[in-house]
């Protein structure tokens, strides 16, 4: 079985093995280093310098942007959502569910997202942009200087949902003015799926603690972690095992020559594929896309039924889309512990299962 898939990912087999080696009991000062150490490794890969701005949370991505929006949104809000597939509509939903002011900024799957859609939204009063900054939905990566500057323009709080784009493409912080970044355990870290990380700036930790926004589930109440990870622990049991794994791929990052040089590797696999792509006239969309995945879009024939060929005949998993995009689109992931060799056998077993599934078809 091989996974090209979004998430969970083809794990590497170190980070697999990390559970056949045991543990230290989570409320000790040796665990706490560990969980201080990972912390600052990935707020470094993040781009968020301040010290213990970032902390660990057992949770699904959708339960951190559902937290993110009961901790940092208050009533007085002014927020803008853009919404170009199922995860931008996700915020709008949970905005929506907690009865926050919100605008959803609609883009059509296969529409670039440019200066144009922003313009009728300047000077307007709005306070905080949310955005999946690759809205794995169709592939598309968002331009995240764009949407800085748009924020720094209109002195909104910049909040990203990278789950699916970090680890994959270049990301930052400090450079770009993000105020919060949400990621998962099971994407770009390469890890097992269950764990979220939230990264804060220094002003979204002030509005956190001034505004002092009633967070109606005491579980997700960010104030509780951040008074507890200076010591390397969280208010609650953590997702023990996983944070090993993090630490990990931590390491397998710095074998391999670093960031850069992990952000190279993917990318280089998502070029290959894309050239072997287009050697066989598959169809790519014209709209920015991540190094973390490739959209193939099929009109003649159902993406849906090639993706089960896949799997039911060559155990090769790709990711299928709902909706209305169900039949069109297949998402095949470059992240994880996949090489070119595998890529070139992905490559013939998707040629056999398009031809399977036309000749059904006649």
């Amino acid at each position: 079985m091989t996974l090209f898939t979004c998430g969970p990912v083809q794990m590497y087999k170190s980070t697999m093995n990390v559970r056949n080696n045991g543990y230290i009991h989570f409320r000790t000062d040796e665990y706490g280093d560990i969980v201080k150490t990972t912390l600052a490794r990935l707020s470094e890969l993040i781009g968020n310098h301040r010290k213990f701005g970032t902390i660990y949370l057992a949770s699904s991505g959708t339960a951190v942007m559902e937290a993110t929006i009961e901790n940092c949104i208050s009533d007085l809000d002014k927020c803008l959502v853009i919404n170009g597939g199922g995860f931008g509509r996700r915020f709008c939903e949970l905005l929506k569910y907690h009865q926050k002011n919100y605008t959803s900024v609609d883009i059509k799957w296969n529409e670039k997202l440019t200066e144009e859609h922003l313009k009728p939204y300047e000077d307007k009063g709005y306070t905080a942009l949310f955005v999946n900054i690759h809205e794995t939905t169709s592939g598309q990566l968002y331009d995240k200087k764009m949407l800085s500057d748009f924020c720094k323009r209109n002195g909104m709080y910049f909040i990203v949902d990278a789950m699916s784009s970090f680890m994959a493409d270049e990301y930052d912080m400090d450079k770009y003015g993000i105020d919060v970044t949400l990621i998962t355990s099971q994407k770009g870290l390469c890890c097992s799926p269950g764990m979220a990380v939230v990264s804060l700036s220094e002003r979204m930790i002030e509005k956190i603690y001034s505004e002092k926004n009633r967070v109606t589930s005491k579980y997700f109440d960010y104030k509780d972690y951040l008074d507890n990870i200076d010591r390397g622990q969280t208010p609650y049991t953590p997702p023990v095992f996983m944070i090993y794994e993090v630490r990990d791929v931590l390491n397998l990052i710095e074998e391999k020559g670093g960031l850069d040089a992990w952000l190279n590797d993917i990318k280089h696999k998502g070029e290959f594929f894309r050239k072997r792509a287009e050697a066989i006239d598959l169809k790519l969309p014209d709209y920015p896309v991540s190094n973390m995945l490739t959209p193939v879009i099929f009109d003649d024939i159902s993406a849906y039924d090639v993706i089960q060929v896949l799997k039911n005949e060559y155990s090769i998993y790709v990711n299928p889309c709902g909706g209305e995009l169900a039949s069109k689109l297949v998402r095949i992931s470059h992240i994880g512990d996949t090489t070119t060799t595998d890529i070139e056998d992905l490559m013939e077993k998707l040629v056999l299962s398009i031809n399977q599934v036309r000749k059904q078809i006649r």
